[in-house]
């Protein structure tokens, strides 16, 4: 059935620029199960989907159950969603310099990292980490080394995409400057790519709230790090200013980017193919919770050009 619904969807991580346009979707629940994430996500009309594989608060994760992954291909199979991201848990710190809690981290990602390929999952999202004080140099160093050792003999299965961070305090990746020296240090660079985060990009001073202020970030981080490696985007609205340093996500259309740094993004032509994930709050319904976020996305890429 794995191998049926790769098939189906024409997927593997190095062909996720195929098609005309991003594929829209959202992060959805597990709760009942892994497939019925899937159930909500068509649901929702998503053509893409972000996933936890397990809680994000909780350090141990066995590995998936068989008969859980075959459930979860067969409605993978018979849905429209073609591309999957998980993302990685909360506890984990990739550039802590308590060598206990790196340990664990890394150890913590080699589990999820399993999963991923159990899922068939195309994306693990993870944020860098914080180096807690000890000094950008030695955070940059140590998130390098946990991603390496991560990736060293663990086979094919999906690309880790480092997400930007709105940059407070000693967390890294408030700017794709910190990203592409992470992921310079690692010998895999076919295996490590980028998630934008439009709100954090905005409260890290990327202003992504218009279209000329969209195509200047893209530039600048073309600059910083190259917009080659960003694969995937999580689309959001920011509650909180530009520049502001402060991570709030806000429903699309009533934050305080606007509408028309969205529409830019969603046509332009380099990003085709990549899964853009809605992370907003949803609507407190039993159906349909990101419907209607969805929807505006897709009449923006509409608008766009795009379909």
């Amino acid at each position: 059935m794995l191998a049926t619904w790769k098939k189906i969807n024409n997927l593997t991580a190095s062909s996720g620029r195929k098609g005309r346009a991003m594929l829209i979707g959202a992060h959805e629940s597990i709760s009942g199960g892994l497939e019925r994430s899937v159930k909500r996500a068509e649901e929702d009309g998503c053509e893409a989907m972000q996933i936890f594989s397990g809680s994000p608060s909780k350090w141990s994760m066995l590995p998936v159950p068989s008969d859980a992954a075959g459930k979860f291909w067969e409605s993978l199979a018979e849905s429209q969603v073609r591309s999957i991201l998980v993302h990685g848990s909360y506890l984990v710190n990739p550039a802590s310099p308590d060598r206990e809690l790196w340990k664990k981290s890394l150890d913590a990602m080699k589990a999820e990292y399993s999963r991923c390929r159990q899922i068939a999952a195309d994306y693990l999202v993870v944020h860098p980490g914080s180096h807690r004080g000890d000094g950008l140099e030695d955070g940059i160093r140590r998130a390098a080394d946990l991603f390496t050792r991560v990736l060293e003999g663990a086979g094919d299965g999906p690309v880790i995409l480092l997400e930007n961070t709105a940059g407070a305090g000693s967390t890294l990746g408030g700017s794709f400057t910190e990203l592409g020296r992470i992921r310079g240090l690692i010998p895999f660079p076919a295996r490590i790519g980028f998630c934008l985060d439009t709100a954090h990009a905005f409260a890290g001073g990327y202003d992504m709230g218009t279209g000329e202020g969209v195509k200047k970030a893209l530039a600048g981080i073309d600059d910083e790090a190259g917009t080659g490696p960003i694969m995937a985007f999580h689309i959001n609205d920011s509650a909180r200013a530009l520049g502001s340093g402060i991570d709030r996500h806000a429903r699309i259309g009533e934050g305080l980017m606007g509408m028309d740094g969205f529409k830019t993004l969603l046509g332009l032509v380099e990003f085709r193919g990549c899964p853009a994930i809605l992370e907003t709050q949803p609507l407190p319904v039993p159906r349909g919770r990101y419907k209607d976020q969805v929807d505006i996305l897709k009449g923006l890429r509409m608008e766009s050009g795009r379909k």
